[in-house]
């Protein structure tokens, strides 16, 4: 991934006390052969110590590549802009941007103290080494003065944490002698040997059945209230956001459209797209053979897009000669809760 060529020299930067990451108008574009894709445009957000933050939207809309920036593990033609500002274990504030993506410094933060769990185990791990060799590589390269002895202990115990049954066999055995479920709880000890400060959990579930995929966010759950962890939990499944996030960020072609609590989100939505994502939801009370709800059309290609809103031409409440000729301001619903939609202008 790219940097914003434009940037000055680094300089000092600040948070508010509490806060480990803050997303300051974030924009990535995707340079393609013929044309160049706005993935993410304008994204802001901040998480505290220990808060987990859903990032929830359809397919394409930015999720990936958002979180892939704050690791700085986008491909090489994408370019980054804004500012991804984070609280290291020593207290310094750093602009994640303007570090070179594969300079010392950022690989002493990526995997030390942001680690990231992505959606496909089975692809996560290489065939060739065994588990333990692959989890004591980590502590290897980032603990000083670790040694092979107790890079291989600090694995152990974290096969033990995330309950894999007989640690002491499998931390010797290769990546296709796991069950699908098993792979997910040793990428889960991989990510929490160094105990990282803020964990991305990038649909972490996707490939499980649903009774490990409940195991899966129970041991998530005990672990960071273990460990003090922050967590960007990136999902489509809006079931998973209530019982795992504090609050909650609605994307949708590359912008933030709702912010808010899982309270504001799920009890009292303004944005239409978060409307009908909830309406989409199966109800226990629905009617035999009632069709789900369905928004209607597809996310356009992030490609000149025209100043408006991007939702517009899907909305089934859109304003005519406002949403389709205009950015859209962020308005406050409520405190914390921030809504990017011309509803709330008129309301207003």
């Amino acid at each position: 991934m790219k940097r914003n060529k434009n940037l000055s020299a680094p300089r000092e930067y600040t948070m508010e006390p509490g806060r480990i990451l803050e997303v300051r108008d974030l924009r990535v574009d995707i340079k393609m052969d013929d044309h160049t894709l706005n993935a993410v445009r304008g994204v802001n957000f901040s998480m505290g110590k220990g808060e987990t933050l859903g990032l929830v939207g359809e397919s394409g809309c930015g999720k990936s590549v958002t979180s892939k920036a704050v690791m700085g593990i986008n491909p090489d033609n994408c370019t980054a802009f804004g500012e991804i500002l984070y609280r290291t274990k020593s207290g310094k504030v750093v602009n994640l941007l303007e570090l070179e993506h594969d300079g010392a410094e950022y690989r002493a933060i990526r995997g030390a103290e942001i680690a990231m769990i992505f959606q496909e185990p089975m692809t996560s791990f290489s065939p060739l080494y065994t588990i333990g060799n692959q989890l004591s590589e980590i502590v290897l390269l980032h603990e000083p003065g670790a040694t092979k002895s107790s890079a291989r202990a600090r694995a152990l115990e974290m096969l033990q944490k995330v309950g894999i049954a007989n640690p002491e066999k499998r931390i010797d055995q290769y990546p296709h002698e796991f069950s699908g479920g098993m792979l997910q709880r040793a990428l889960i000890a991989m990510m929490l040997c160094c105990d990282p400060d803020f964990l991305i959990a990038d649909e972490p579930t996707t490939a499980l059945d649903v009774t490990i995929q409940a195991q899966i966010l129970e041991l998530m759950k005990s672990l960071q209230k273990e460990f003090g962890t922050s967590i960007l939990f990136i999902t489509h499944d809006l079931g998973t956001v209530a019982s795992m996030c504090d609050n909650v960020a609605v994307m949708y072609l590359g912008q933030i459209v709702e912010y808010g609590s899982v309270r504001q989100i799920f009890h009292d939505p303004r944005h239409p797209y978060t409307k009908g994502l909830l309406r989409s939801l199966p109800k226990m009370d629905q009617d035999r053979g009632e069709k789900l709800y369905v928004i209607d059309g597809v996310v356009p290609l992030p490609v000149n897009l025209p100043p408006s809103c991007g939702f517009h031409d899907r909305c089934l409440n859109r304003i005519d000669g406002m949403c389709e000729c205009r950015d859209i301001e962020t308005y406050t619903a409520e405190p914390g809760h921030l809504v990017r939609c011309a509803l709330m202008e008129k309301e207003g």
